[in-house]
């Protein structure tokens, strides 16, 4: 009497692990880009332009779910490209689509009307603001300034930028 050993059809027992711990590794690379560039990821603030609501080395979480179904607004902390040189920066809006923009005797005017900015450092750099010149922001583009104003290259410097620049929100 000859006894026969029956194996599965397909696949070894090994073959079937090794699969499943390939597949659950591709999925979780997958999960994890989509998490990342579509709900939330990790930022690191560098250096002192948005003193003092936000100081170099603070970790913070960006938010780029919300701006896929609505659109920034002001007085919000984002993170964009800057379009010099394309690192990520944070800045605060300051000024929407299609209003006038005005920086002057130290203040923002937005259509003509003075920004309350408590979380400002009051300060500024004539130097590179166009002081005394209105700045009509482009459909589809913000003004945007960081809050310690002495410190910050931001639209006065390098113009409104485009809302696909804002890759989201931070929250505090």
């Amino acid at each position: 009497m000859k006894l026969c050993s029956k194996q599965p059809a397909g696949a070894s027992t090994g073959q079937r692990a090794l699969l499943k711990l390939v597949l659950a590794v591709v999925l979780s690379f997958c999960s994890y880009l989509f998490f990342s560039r579509l709900v939330v990821t990790a930022v690191e603030v560098k250096g002192a332009s948005m003193n003092p609501t936000l100081s170099a080395g603070d970790r913070l979480l960006l938010n780029r779910f919300t701006y896929l179904h609505r659109e920034p607004q002001r007085g919000e902390l984002v993170v964009l490209r800057d379009p010099e040189t394309g690192d990520l920066i944070v800045k605060r809006i300051v000024g929407m689509p299609c209003e006038t923009v005005l920086m002057q005797n130290e203040a923002a005017y937005v259509n003509g009307h003075r920004l309350i900015e408590p979380y400002t450092s009051t300060l500024m750099r004539p130097d590179y603001s166009p002081l005394g010149k209105a700045t009509v922001i482009p459909r589809d583009h913000y003004f945007v300034l960081g809050d310690n104003r002495t410190r910050s290259l931001d639209s006065r410097a390098f113009g409104s930028v485009p809302r696909n620049s804002i890759l989201g929100l931070i929250s505090l």
